[in-house]
């Protein structure tokens, strides 16, 4: 049985890791997309595929839960956070969609700021879930803090879209594919927090 477990630990904690490399890949995209805005629907095809990564690592973490009985950490938590890095990775893209759908003629300097506070709270995400693997529990709990806070500048980030967005000087529909564009990065982010969270609460139950 301890022959078993080893592997299947480790297995667990890569495909987590995997996951959250993913989510750094995404949000780099678009916000590199953001910037250049060149060849957009190739882009947007490219960070499709990077979510469809994602929804194969779910589901290979989902086959290995089932699959195991002994889990190197309760099997709810590794659900949880395996779905979260999902949610995480669903967002980068459907916002991402919603600028080809919508016809976006150009970036506003809101989304490209949003889209940067996304990418730096993926790579907290990315590294906290490293730091755990390997016991820093104190590095996790800095990691955690520093997604917070980035979450807390991704709140301010769309106040001030929304404010600008119905200041009365943009076309009605112009507003109401930007004001889905924003809530959608923003919600993003969120979702790193909920990770984080869920990290929070794992290493106090394993420190």
């Amino acid at each position: 049985m301890v022959f078993r477990l080893v592997p299947r630990e480790e297995k667990f904690f890569t495909l987590l890791q995997d996951a959250a490399s993913n989510i750094v890949g995404g949000a780099t995209a678009l916000s590199q997309l953001l910037v250049e805005w060149e060849d957009v629907p190739r882009k947007a095809a490219e960070i499709k595929e990077i979510e469809a990564k994602g929804d194969r690592i779910t589901h290979s973490i989902v086959k290995l839960l089932n699959a195991t009985f002994v889990t190197p950490i309760d099997h709810e938590d590794i659900l949880t956070m395996a779905s979260c890095l999902d949610d995480i990775i669903d967002r980068i893209e459907a916002a991402t969609a919603r600028l080809v759908i919508f016809r976006i003629k150009g970036p506003t300097e809101h989304s490209r700021e949003l889209a940067r506070s996304l990418c730096l709270a993926c790579e907290q995400v990315s590294e906290a879930i490293v730091h755990f693997q390997r016991k820093r529990f104190s590095e996790v709990a800095k990691a955690c803090v520093e997604i917070n806070r980035l979450e807390n500048v991704g709140d301010e980030a769309l106040r001030l879209a929304l404010e600008e967005l119905f200041d009365g000087s943009h076309d009605a529909l112009e507003v109401m594919k930007w004001k889905e564009i924003y809530e959608t990065l923003e919600d993003a982010i969120d979702r790193c927090e909920d990770v984080s969270n869920v990290l929070e609460a794992v290493t106090l139950k394993n420190a």
